[in-house]
């Protein structure tokens, strides 16, 4: 495993032994993390992994770099190509850092605008409302709590995020958006590919 992400997990891991509310946790991971999207052996070794999304067909995967056997957290990647979005989409219950490493993309997010009995039923419409767009560029952070629902739409060129999340994503469900009518499609969310992540 490459050098900074090894210091990055072990940093990592001192931080959840120490810390237990996981807003706290996140607000320190997310230094650790700004200085890991400038390591240059992961933007080297970044330009080999793989793009094997079919976001048109809803199939999104992440690669796996690592996963802790004690605190559960994980070190993802997820890779776009040019001209492609992620379905709206939530994380469920999951608390996420997503970092920019290569390219840049437009980020919209949005709320609910149900009433909280809405909210809290298995009901299979949002209401929904954009509350932000920005464009990203390297080295942003997205702090993605719990049921922040957003997109992603790549540019004119590919997309690499490193992504860390509280825990392994794809065994449970989430929430797909249908922006115009609110659908709410469940998924189990991208597809998880163990990768070794070295130089």
């Amino acid at each position: 495993m490459l050098t900074a992400v090894e210091d990055f997990i072990q940093k990592v891991r001192e931080i959840y032994g120490r810390v237990d509310d996981m807003e706290e946790r996140f607000a320190e991971i997310r230094p650790l993390l700004q200085d890991l999207l400038k390591d240059e052996e992961l933007m080297e070794a970044s330009k080999a992994w793989p793009f094997r999304n079919e976001p048109e067909k809803g199939y999104i995967e992440n690669l796996l770099f690592y996963e802790d056997p004690d605190h559960k957290f994980v070190l993802n990647s997820l890779l776009k190509k040019p001209h492609e979005s992620t379905p709206v989409h939530d994380h469920a219950h999951t608390w996420t850092l997503y970092g920019v490493l290569r390219g840049t993309e437009k980020v919209i997010r949005f709320e609910r605008t149900d009433t909280p009995e809405a909210k809290d039923s298995d009901d299979e419409y949002a209401d929904l409302k954009k509350i932000s767009e920005h464009e990203v560029t390297p080295g942003y952070i997205d702090f993605v709590r719990p049921y922040d629902i957003h997109v992603e739409h790549t540019g004119e060129e590919p997309v690499v995020g490193v992504i860390f999340r509280d825990q392994r994503v794809g065994g449970f469900l989430q929430n797909y958006y249908d922006a115009d009518t609110g659908k709410i499609n469940k998924t189990k969310g991208p597809v998880q590919i163990p990768y070794e992540l070295d130089s």
